[in-house]
């Protein structure tokens, strides 16, 4: 058998046996919780809408109706392409968490075999490329969120598919590879803005040999035309993002911010909070603590060995951690509570332990069966704290809200149908600080807390007003308030914690 399909099978296997390790195969399955469930709804309520409304891919629509005065769901933010193909999959298989997961995880696996091979081309060992490859699926937050609907975890795949297609144009130097590679970054940087770090590298790289280097000491050398594919992927990307602000605009609606978040511009307060978070949370989840210290080591020694490596490695090695640093000072004030905001920076680690290894390769240590041994144990060190910090997500008070209220409401679904509660029946679901929470677990239109003030009278008519037909209630504690009782006279029906009240006799 050929050699290049051996390798790959060995990385699959690899991929697959870590995939078991992490409980992939019963995840799949379990409706989405634990942290950030409000970003993970939002973007399986954009799925539903392409699902059971049948959308047009430019018109995406939530289902909370929060925007334009509580009339409609209609809010746009990052290239909904997964999505759109993920809502045409549930109108033919129907409309199953898993096929959305499933399709996530065969991008972040086809992007890292494709990093694997690359690597593979410089490192001329199968460990060593697989250990880096395999690194970005040892981070937590990679991980939970690539398996739970956000699009970060994809976008770095894409980003690796890309850059794989540029590795197959130095090699072969057809045009098409260009083609293929400007696709992939349009892609990756179109589903999460935050991925453009390594097109940045890479559009700095082609100016920079443009600038300095001699032609025949140029890695690419293009010519106009061959940048014509980047030009058109910029173009494209800031296209959808002007198209997606202004259909906002429109909506009075939105749901992600188009905007930094940098540490100039927050109190000394504030910053030591972030820190306080850093330590307490974020840190463990981007990879593991003992690795990032290692690679901290390792980049400040690469640096004074700097002079031995090739200009385009040298480049590598300042540019990514030096974007890394500068992704998070223009967004350090939201990585108080929102980890994945980092999950793009994770690349990072790439051109960091590619370099070492490519200055190992010298060395009589290079293709030793103990060196190879180490980097084996650090991964399945790697990938075991990893475990640990998914089971955690799972299990542990980061999942306590669903686990007591939010499960019901997953269930509920059939209970409303048999209620004669249809899907475009507008509900008013509290309590719900989240956008589409509770919304899309019972896969019902309405309103939640989410830019409404339930504590007033006012809001529930005016709310009435804009449709809502029935009151749902997953928290028995708030009944008592003085603001629900009248409209607790007409109930349903109970659904464990989920109570349903009737209120079309208050539609005026």
């Amino acid at each position: 058998m050929n050699t290049k399909y051996i390798r790959r099978f060995i990385f699959i296997v690899s991929f697959i046996a870590i995939c078991f390790v992490y409980h992939v195969d019963e995840l799949l399955f379990v409706r989405p919780q634990s942290l950030h469930i409000w970003r993970q709804t939002n973007c399986l309520s954009i799925t539903q809408g392409y699902n059971q409304d049948n959308l047009s891919f430019f018109k995406p629509e939530m289902q909370n109706h929060y925007a334009k005065g509580g009339t409609t769901g209609k809010a746009a933010g990052e290239l909904p392409v997964i999505y759109y193909f993920v809502g045409k999959l549930w109108q033919v298989f129907g409309c199953h968490e898993w096929i959305f997961r499933l399709v996530q995880l065969l991008i972040i696996a086809s992007g890292f075999l494709l990093l694997f091979e690359m690597l593979n081309y410089f490192l001329k060992n199968v460990i060593y490329s697989a250990f880096v490859s395999l690194l970005l699926f040892t981070s937590p937050m990679n991980v939970f969120f690539g398996l739970n609907f956000l699009p970060d975890t994809p976008s770095v795949s894409l980003i690796c598919i890309a850059s794989y297609f540029l590795f197959r144009f130095y090699l072969k130097k057809l045009n098409v590879f260009l083609w293929l590679s400007a696709l992939f970054f349009f892609l990756g940087i179109g589903i999460k803005i935050t991925s453009a770090l390594s097109f940045f590298a890479f559009g700095g790289w082609v100016v920079f040999e443009c600038l300095f280097l001699k032609p025949e000491k140029r890695i690419f050398n293009f010519s106009f035309r061959q940048i014509v594919p980047f030009l058109l992927t910029v173009v494209l990307i800031v296209s959808w993002y002007l198209y997606a602000y202004q259909y906002n605009k429109e909506n009075e609606g939105g749901y992600s911010a188009f905007d930094i978040f940098p540490i100039w511009l927050m109190s000394k307060e504030r910053i030591a909070t972030i820190l306080k978070s850093i330590q307490n949370m974020l840190f463990r989840e981007f990879f593991w603590p003992w690795f990032q210290y290692i690679s901290l080591i390792i980049w400040i020694f690469l640096l004074t060995q700097i002079r031995k490596f090739p200009i385009f490695l040298r480049f590598l090695i300042i540019v990514f951690p030096l974007g890394f640093l500068g992704y998070l000072i223009l967004w350090f004030d939201v990585l108080d509570v929102h980890d994945y905001y980092l999950i793009t920076s994770t690349i990072v680690m790439v051109p960091v332990w590619t370099v070492l290894f490519i200055y190992l390769k010298g060395s009589k240590f290079y293709n030793t069966v103990g060196l190879s041994a180490l980097v084996v144990v650090f991964l399945a060190t790697n990938i075991w704290t990893c475990r640990h910090r998914i089971e955690e997500r799972h299990k542990g008070w980061m999942n306590e809200w669903y686990k007591q209220k939010l499960e019901a409401v997953g269930e509920v679904e059939p209970y409303l149908n048999k209620l004669g509660i249809g899907k475009d029946d507008l509900v008013i679901s509290l309590p719900d600080y989240s956008m589409n929470g509770t919304l899309f677990l019972m896969n019902r239109k309405g309103f939640t807390d989410y830019a409404n003030d339930f504590s007033k009278d006012e809001e529930f008519r005016k709310r009435i007003a804009n449709g809502a037909k029935y009151l749902i209630i997953n928290d028995s504690t708030i009944l008592s308030k003085e603001v629900l009782k009248p409209y607790q006279v007409k109930p349903l029906g109970q659904y464990k914690n989920v109570f349903i009240y009737d209120l079309r006799e208050f539609k005026q």
